[in-house]
C-alpha cells in the first residue's frame, strides 16, 4: 500500500472515532489527514515536512470552523448581575 492510503485510512478512523466522541476535536483532525492524503496522492509522494505543515494548518483551521459552525447559542452568557458581588 502506499503511504497516501495509510493516510486516507487514518483520516477514516479518526472520522469514526469522532462519531464515537461528538466533541468534533478528531472531525478537524480527520480533515487535516484527509488533506495531507490528498496531496500526497496528487504530488506522488510522500515529504514529511510537506505533510505535517498540511496536516497541521487544515487541523487547526478546520477545528477553528468547526467550532465557529457547531457553537450553541447559549453558549456565551452574559452575568447581569456583579460576578464580585457576595
Amino acid at each position: 500500500m502506499d503511504a497516501y492510503q495509510w493516510t486516507l485510512i487514518a483520516a477514516l478512523v479518526l472520522g469514526m472515532a469522532e462519531l464515537l466522541t461528538g466533541s468534533f476535536v478528531l472531525l478537524g483532525l480527520a480533515v487535516g489527514a484527509l488533506a495531507a492524503g490528498l496531496v500526497q496522492w496528487a504530488a506522488g509522494g510522500v515529504s514529511l515536512n510537506r505533510d505535517l505543515l498540511i496536516f497541521a494548518l487544515v487541523s487547526v483551521l478546520s477545528f477553528l470552523a468547526f467550532r465557529k459552525i457547531f457553537r450553541k447559542a447559549d453558549d456565551h452568557q452574559s452575568a447581569d448581575t456583579d460576578v464580585n458581588r457576595y
